[in-house]
């Protein structure tokens, strides 16, 4: 039987996945539907745009699919995913498994979609009367529709925070320093509130930071609020910095002298490489806002494993500040030094690194 598994520009059609796993001893065949839904957390959504890299995404698809297939005997599975512009109503990915009896059907195609979510190279853009949003594919979530047994894709943000956009749908960013909106474009990061007081509903610098970012087009794969414990700060950074697909880790409180603030006593001993300049930079820049009480900030950066992670103040303006001014300009270049995909170009101007 030939693996049906692959990215498409086009119109998708559950029937093609359908008669890629139809056999003569399946006795038993469940198929999934991923549908364009008109909302997202009481938000009007009017399209969806779908990017991908396509031959990555196609690679892990069907690795995803060989995994399951060797996990749970006598299944066959099939995956089409599109990418483009879709409207509301349109199919955006079907998947298909056919077993000798229901629960292996059932329980394999659930594993593939959920594992696609987790792991595939997939991106989207929710378009809406507040102009577009990136939305990493990770914080997509399919809810069943009761009757048909199909479900759609929910296209919800973390704490469902709102997001302004220029008229024109564009992310207009003022810095001088920030470069074009899509500068992070296929950046994954996350994002952790360190706060002992705040929640979802009044995290207002963790909101900033995943808005500023999206904006920027980097995907958000986690966002998180944890007390100010170096415990659970530090298992935090461990674990999501060993995450393959996240270029940086943005943490936002616990930067300060107050006998409560832990950040950076949980970041110091994980960092192997230290970015003294981002501290000494950030600082600098503060003091044009806030005079003097910029030097009890002890914002820092550094390396863990191949994560850039960026330890910033707890107000929305030192986070504004440190993400439009420093952590956008420096993120693509930073990152792709640490993953070995570019290297350093000195001019005459530049300093001796």
């Amino acid at each position: 039987m030939t693996q049906l598994v692959a990215i498409r520009t086009e119109p998708l059609s559950l029937d093609d996945v359908i008669a890629a796993v139809t056999r003569p001893d399946a006795g038993a065949l469940a198929t999934f539907s991923g549908l364009v839904r008109n909302h997202a957390d009481g938000r009007r959504v009017t399209l969806l745009e779908y990017e991908a890299y396509a031959s990555m995404a196609e690679k892990e698809m069907a690795r995803i699919v060989a995994a399951i297939e060797a996990e749970i005997p006598d299944v066959a599975l099939a995956v089409l995913h599109r990418i483009g512009r879709l409207e509301v109503g349109e199919i955006a990915v079907v998947c298909a498994a056919s077993s000798p009896h229901r629960d292996e059907a059932f329980r394999a195609c659930r594993i593939l979609i959920d594992r696609i979510k987790e792991t595939v190279p997939i991106w989207k853009r929710e378009h809406g009367p507040e102009g577009p949003y990136w939305v990493g594919w990770r914080d997509a979530r399919c809810s069943p529709d009761t009757e048909s047994g199909h479900a759609g894709h929910a296209h919800g943000h973390e704490h469902g925070q709102n997001h302004r956009h220029t008229q024109d749908g564009g992310a207009r960013l003022s810095s001088p320093h920030l470069g074009p909106a899509g500068a992070l474009t296929g950046q994954g990061v996350a994002v952790l509130t360190v706060s002992d007081s705040r929640t979802s509903a009044n995290d207002k610098s963790g909101q900033l930071a995943r808005k500023l970012l999206s904006e920027a087009g980097a995907v958000i794969v986690k966002a998180a609020i944890l007390p100010d414990d170096p415990s659970q700060i530090a298992q935090w950074i461990t674990d999501h910095a060993r995450v393959e697909s996240t270029a940086a880790l943005v943490i936002t409180g616990g930067t300060g002298i107050a006998a409560r603030d832990q950040t950076i006593e949980a970041l110091s001993p994980l960092l192997t490489r230290t970015l003294d300049g981002f501290g000494e930079a950030f600082r600098r820049l503060s003091y044009d806002q806030i005079g003097p009480k910029a030097v009890l900030s002890r914002a820092l950066a550094g390396v863990v494993e191949t994560c850039l992670v960026f330890a910033l103040p707890g107000s929305p303006k030192a986070v504004e500040l440190a993400i439009r001014e420093l952590i956008i300009p420096l993120l693509p270049h930073a990152s792709a030094l640490l993953r070995g995909q570019s290297v350093h170009h000195h001019s005459e101007h530049e300093h001796e690194r």
